[in-house]
């Protein structure tokens, strides 16, 4: 686990330091905001993002952060970061709100908390690209009988619909369990839900989706072959902390 500290004060950048140490974490220093572009995406890492670096609106600037590395987990930090602030900030998507100065057992505290969360989103990451690959398998005619599928279509109606044979719909309908790892309808609709949870989360990414709407999915699914893009719930907070755990 790496944690990634953009702080322009050396002395934060040491606590922050020296309390990943005592967790096996290491902790990478930056003095300014350049280097965000250079960490890997769907890597599990840690961002620290102090006001000296992200400069005003800081809560709008954390907002860009968060929606450019939905795979990370964002800590914000700053000297006049009072409740009304943090809320704001874990409105866009912060996982974790510190008041300087830092509070060496506070931090001591949270971190294993903090690193948990970010090995969660590793695996997320991982489950989204797993599912993300099995429909990219699907052809568009293959699609189309997935969408069927899914609202109860019968065989024969889908092959009227499609201007083909029912032995044509019988073959894609195969293809479509085969390609997508499933054997029964429930399945599908489950992988499908599964996969539109952890796109919400990838906000960098469109996924490909089956665009018709049915009653058999939580919500509607997008247009054009792709899956909605879901905003990101806000978190609550514990103001004694500006923690979330």
């Amino acid at each position: 686990m790496n944690l990634f500290v953009f702080d322009s004060h050396p002395e934060a950048c040491k606590v922050w330091q020296d309390t990943a140490a005592l967790h096996n974490v290491r902790a990478c220093n930056y003095s300014s905001l350049a280097s965000i572009r250079e960490i890997p995406k769907r890597e599990a890492q840690l961002l620290v993002v102090d006001q000296s670096v992200a400069g005003q609106p800081f809560a709008a600037r954390i907002a860009t952060i968060c929606r450019d590395n939905p795979w990370q987990l964002v800590v914000a930090t700053g000297s006049t970061l009072g409740v009304d602030s943090a809320v704001e900030l874990m409105q866009a998507g912060v996982a974790h709100v510190f008041q300087k100065p830092l509070d060496r057992r506070l931090l001591l505290t949270a971190l294993p908390h903090l690193v948990e969360r970010a090995e969660r989103k590793k695996l997320e990451a991982q489950e989204c690209k797993q599912l993300s690959e099995l429909f990219t398998r699907l052809t568009s005619r293959e699609r189309d009988v997935l969408n069927y599928i899914l609202v109860g279509t019968s065989n024969k109606e889908t092959a009227e619909l499609l201007s083909v044979s029912v032995r044509t719909i019988e073959s894609r309908r195969a293809k479509v369990y085969r390609k997508l790892e499933a054997s029964n309808v429930a399945e599908l609709v489950r992988k499908i839900d599964r996969l539109e949870i952890l796109s919400s989360c990838d906000l960098t990414r469109e996924s490909p989706m089956p665009h018709q709407e049915t009653h058999s999915i939580s919500s509607a699914l997008g247009s054009g072959g792709h899956a909605p893009v879901s905003k990101p719930h806000s978190n609550s907070t514990n103001l004694q902390s500006h923690a979330t755990f």
